[in-house]
């Protein structure tokens, strides 16, 4: 059975070490941190011994190690990158490279620029492999990588071994690409999972919604997935559109979400 993760993109105002129990205790299984500036887990705001206390505190409650999304302030965006490796290493307690998942750069024209975000995405694997980090590029609706075949040929093409995927349905389902395709593309060069629900509006507007709140058929993605064989947890990731929202409750939304992929796996 697959396991179920929570990500705190969606509870930059709540304290981690009050999280954490809180999401152990709802049944989840696995979380990702947020690392972006603004967060309480961004780098700058963990000194050596709020590692040490998180890495307890990550054993204590039989979690596995951490994933992490987002990179750090810098000078440039390799800089903040670093910076965030380090952390995942600090916070790195099991015998596995830590995992770091990130947009891919640029909303550029596929065709034209392929190679040059392909370029700078072997930099970015360079510096992953400086600290035995994985780089989990996550395939996005609206950005040039967005379709499970841009995101085979460019670790196809890339073939690095430290330049993975993040496997996030939710961006193919938007532009209704099969589930099984988009599994049997993207899931061998997976290091993550993230899901979400979505809805298209109007034009080539969209939005993306709670596991649940949506038509995505969360029962057929749950086995779908689990027929892989796969051991990584699928990680539930709250949308700015919806954390963003008039009203929204990061403790009420993180029930609704463990419940419905609950529900979905079993």
């Amino acid at each position: 059975m697959i396991k179920i993760g929570y990500g705190t993109y969606g509870m930059r105002d709540e304290d981690v070490f009050t999280a954490l129990p809180r999401l152990r205790e709802m049944g989840y299984e696995a979380i990702e941190l947020m690392v972006t500036d603004g967060w309480p887990t961004a780098p700058s705001e963990l000194d050596a011994a709020d590692r040490t206390r998180l890495v307890t505190l990550f054993q204590e409650l039989g979690f596995p190690p951490p994933i992490f999304l987002g990179t750090a302030k810098g000078d440039d965006p390799l800089d903040g990158f670093k910076t965030a490796c380090e952390l995942a290493n600090d916070l790195n307690f099991g015998d596995d490279p830590a995992v770091i998942c990130s947009m891919p750069p640029g909303h550029w024209d596929w065709e034209k620029s392929k190679m040059e975000i392909r370029d700078i995405l072997l930099v970015w694997a360079d510096e992953a492999a400086k600290h035995n980090v994985l780089l989990a590029i996550e395939p996005h609706i609206g950005m040039a990588i967005d379709t499970p075949d841009k995101a085979d040929w460019l670790m196809r093409d890339a073939n690095h071994p430290h330049l993975k995927l993040n496997f996030d349905y939710s961006h193919f389902y938007l532009m209704d690409s099969d589930l099984q395709h988009s599994i049997d593309l993207c899931m061998p060069h997976a290091a993550h999972m993230h899901i979400k629900d979505g809805n298209m509006l109007e034009g080539d507007q969209f939005e993306f919604l709670l596991p649940g709140a949506g038509d995505m058929d969360l029962n057929v993605f749950c086995n779908a997935i689990d027929a892989t064989g796969t051991t990584l947890p699928v990680v539930v990731e709250v949308s700015g559109m919806v954390w963003n929202a008039p009203g929204y409750n990061a403790w009420e939304a993180a029930e609704a979400s463990f419940k419905a992929m609950d529900d979905a796996r079993s």
